[in-house]
């Protein structure tokens, strides 16, 4: 967010409650400038009978930040008879980053002991100062994370964004009714806005975001991936110096579950003929490294919520045709590569693909731009397809059927060749259950 910091207005102690000894917030002090995205409390409290078992930090009844307890404080320990006052200091932080310049917020510090009484603390008022100079005439960028049940990186991909060195930005979550802890996940985060929504979809998702955010330019990234903290600064700088683009894209590296990295895509980069480029291959390979402009996005209709898969890809085919595009090669995102991406859904990454491509027909103009088509519905075929055969020979040998009968009605219909080539692996040698699979297929 915002390079401004984080003022400290005031800092109070409430009235001491039956059954504690006593209680400090010690840091910080009223008036120190903290960074907005690292404020640490720290204090103690000292009770008379039951330990301390954790302090939590409450920001309009949500929860934004647990504390580290059991800090030794030998000068505490001086003051009061017993063990407890030894080891009762706590430290507690928070990311305030996505608090707007201007806003005033009360932290609540409540005391959690081990016979499960909570008593309240006390209380600190935060206040965001003022923007750093030039702020005011800094573009506003909205970014959305679509989410469903990704409870387990949603906190990073929203520390990603939080730690922009862009000055001027808004976060919204959109939990896609996630079974998980996501909705809460987000709810750590003070100033960050969440929505939630019945399971609709990525596409859903992402229009309901951008409807409810206010940025002249948009990102959408996925729950879990993460921005680099130039992301924001360099597409719009890309954009800056193309005033007339509908977007820029810059190139992704890949993660592992826990964050590690494990290379750097090799992307193409394409300068020129990007609507062309994009019937060939979806060049773009990660949405998350796109920076777009709201009134071009929303000219074409944002993203086909029909769409289960690759609504994005008919998005930039969209954009390319009707406006200049700009593709750069800084790597401005990590995408996290766990098992369940929906691009190792070979079926439905190639009945989706087809699908957008076969949507642009209408819209080529002339004999490049068919022919472009049509390679780009082998090169799908080429990657997916075969995806899909070697997925359909894997479920056949564990003799899961049911993925078979699924994959190869998928085949059949979106790339017939692959099929073909599948059967003459003669797969379906033992007992005719091949035989038994076609007529299952037709019926």
């Amino acid at each position: 967010m915002s390079t401004a910091s984080l003022e400290i207005v005031a800092v109070e102690e409430r009235a001491l409650p039956a059954g504690v000894e006593g209680w400090r917030i010690d840091h910080p002090e009223v008036g120190v400038a903290v960074e907005p995205a690292d404020l640490r409390l720290a204090g103690w409290v000292v009770p008379e009978v039951a330990p301390l078992r954790a302090v939590h930090l409450i920001l309009d009844e949500r929860l934004v930040g647990r504390a580290e307890v059991g800090v030794e404080r030998p000068g505490v320990a001086g003051m009061f008879d017993g063990p407890l006052a030894a080891c009762s200091g706590f430290r507690v932080g928070a990311n305030l980053a996505a608090v707007q310049s201007g806003h005033e917020l009360e932290l609540l510090l409540w005391a959690v002991f081990g016979d499960g009484r909570r008593v309240e603390v006390g209380a600190v008022q935060v206040r965001r100062a003022g923007s750093p100079a030039g702020a005011a005439e800094t573009p506003l960028v909205s970014v959305v994370i679509p989410c469903w049940n990704q409870g387990p990186y949603l906190g990073e991909a929203i520390e990603s964004v939080l730690a922009q060195r862009y000055p001027k930005l808004e976060l919204t979550v959109v939990d896609d009714g996630s079974d998980d802890n996501s909705y809460e996940v987000a709810a750590r985060y003070p100033g960050v806005r969440r929505l939630r929504q019945a399971n609709s979809g990525v596409a859903v998702a992402r229009n309901r975001g951008l409807a409810e955010s206010r940025g002249d330019y948009v990102v959408f990234l996925d729950a879990d991936d993460r921005l680099l903290p130039n992301a924001l600064e360099v597409g719009m700088g890309e954009l800056r110096a193309a005033p007339a683009a509908a977007f820029a894209a810059g190139r992704p590296r890949d993660i592992g579950r826990t964050g590690e990295v494990i290379r750097e895509a090799a992307q193409p980069l394409i300068t020129r003929d990007h609507y062309l480029k994009l019937l060939e291959e979806c060049f773009i390979w990660s949405g998350s490294s796109v920076v777009y402009r709201r009134e071009p996005l929303e000219t074409v209709g944002a993203f086909n919520e029909e769409r289960a898969a690759a609504d994005d890809y008919e998005l930039y085919l969209k954009l390319a045709r009707e406006f200049p595009v700009v593709c750069h090669d800084a790597i401005v995102t990590e995408y996290r590569r766990h098992g369940a991406n929906t691009t190792r859904n070979a079926g439905l990454v190639l009945s989706s693909q087809i699908q957008v491509l076969n949507g642009q027909r209408r819209r080529l103009r002339g004999k490049e731009e068919r022919a472009a088509r049509r390679l780009g519905i082998r090169n799908t075929r080429a990657k997916q397809g075969e995806a899909l055969v070697e997925r359909v020979a894997n479920a056949w040998g564990r003799r899961e059927w049911g993925l078979v009968l699924r994959s190869l009605r998928t085949l059949l219909r979106w790339d017939p060749g692959a099929f073909l080539r599948f059967r003459r692996r003669g797969t379906g040698q033992p007992g005719g259950r091949f035989e038994h699979l076609e007529r299952r297929l037709e019926s």
